[in-house]
């Protein structure tokens, strides 16, 4: 097993950086959040750099960190609920139309669309991220489709 260095780490986050955020902004839908989130999963990877086991699995161990970043974020803010969030103020994609549309997924469609169609990540990924079933990755995918199909058509 080789130990995953400080400036494969750099170029992994450079690399990712659109994604990274977009995946963020999906979880908190607010520009300053996913920002916060974004930094805070780096460095938390920095601080956990040891633990990455396989260089392959590298991009999907960071975008764990970030979800888990997001959903801290989350939490906060519903023990805070203190802000509504809306679309239409913090959309930094608000001439996509799909993406508007994507954003009104339900959040356990919405994340798995996000990692799927815009991450490129396979299910059995997407399933370790998220830490649920490699089936009901498929399933919410699916169920995600319908969705879309019925919103576009």
């Amino acid at each position: 097993m080789t130990k995953f260095s400080k400036q494969e780490l750099e170029k992994l986050i450079l690399d990712n950086r659109e994604y990274l955020y977009r995946l963020a902004f999906s979880y908190v839908k607010n520009d300053a959040d996913a920002q916060d989130a974004v930094s805070e999963a780096i460095v938390t990877a920095y601080e956990k750099l040891y633990s990455i086991r396989k260089k392959e699995s590298a991009r999907a161990w960071l975008m764990q960190i970030l979800v888990n970043k997001c959903v801290s974020i989350l939490r906060q803010k519903k023990k805070e609920s203190e802000i509504q969030f809306s679309i239409e103020n913090c959309s930094p994609f608000e001439y996509d139309e799909l993406w508007l549309v994507v954003m009104e997924l339900p959040k356990d469609l919405r994340y798995i669309v996000v990692l799927f169609y815009y991450e490129q990540f396979t299910t059995k990924e997407i399933s370790k991220i998220l830490k649920i079933a490699e089936g009901t990755v498929k399933s919410r995918l699916a169920r995600a489709r319908r969705k879309l199909y019925e919103f576009l058509k």
